[in-house]
Formats: C-alpha cells, sequence, structure tokens
C-alpha cells in the first residue's frame, strides 16, 4: 500500500506543478521589445487561425490569450500589417523545433 501511495502522490504533485505552470507562464515569461514590423501571414492550426508577425528581429504569434483577456487579435493584425517600427509586450518562449513563439498581447506604432 505504501508504494500505491507514492506514486498517486507523485502523479498528483506533476499535475498540480502543470497546472500552476501553465497558469503562470505568462507573468513570469513577459517582456517587451522595440521590433521592426516586415511582414505578417495567417497560419491555420487546429481549427484556428494563428497570426504570424515576423520583425527583423524574430517571428511571434499574435493569438487570443485567456490569461490576459485578450480577444482582439485580429484587429491587432490589422494594425500590424502596416510595416513600420511597433513596442510590442509578448509572452512565452520561442521554440523552433515545436513552432512555439512568443505571443503578441500589445502593439504601439513609434514614429
Amino acid at each position: 500500500m505504501s508504494k500505491f501511495k507514492t506514486v498517486t502522490f507523485t502523479i498528483l504533485g506533476v499535475i498540480a506543478f502543470g497546472v500552476v505552470a501553465w497558469a503562470t507562464i505568462p507573468y513570469w515569461s513577459q517582456g517587451s521589445a522595440v521590433v521592426e514590423v516586415t511582414g505578417t501571414t495567417t497560419k491555420r492550426q487546429g481549427g484556428k487561425d494563428q497570426y504570424l508577425v515576423f520583425t527583423t528581429t524574430g517571428t511571434y504569434k499574435n493569438t487570443d490569450s485567456l490569461h490576459y483577456l485578450k480577444f482582439d487579435s485580429s484587429d491587432l493584425q490589422g494594425k500590424l500589417n502596416r510595416p513600420g517600427r511597433y513596442r510590442i509586450n509578448y509572452y512565452g518562449f520561442r521554440v523552433p523545433v515545436l513552432s512555439m513563439y512568443k505571443n503578441i498581447t500589445k502593439a504601439e506604432t513609434i514614429a
């Protein structure tokens, strides 16, 4: 019975850690940058649109975010369709092997 309890507590601990990591990742991986947008595109993934924003410093995604209560991705994408310099806020990590991108939460035009 002791081994069963150990396995159960280990599984529950891993699940709890995963839930806490998912819920807090936007807060410990956020940042801001000044970027120059060079292009945009739309990628269909899993029945949803994923907007990609190409900059001189890397690629970002622009999708709705429950963490930040952001539900205006298409409006923001329309703004970013015009090449120029922007100050963006983002969260997440860029992991090329997994096709993961930092998600833009806010963008302001810089004159």
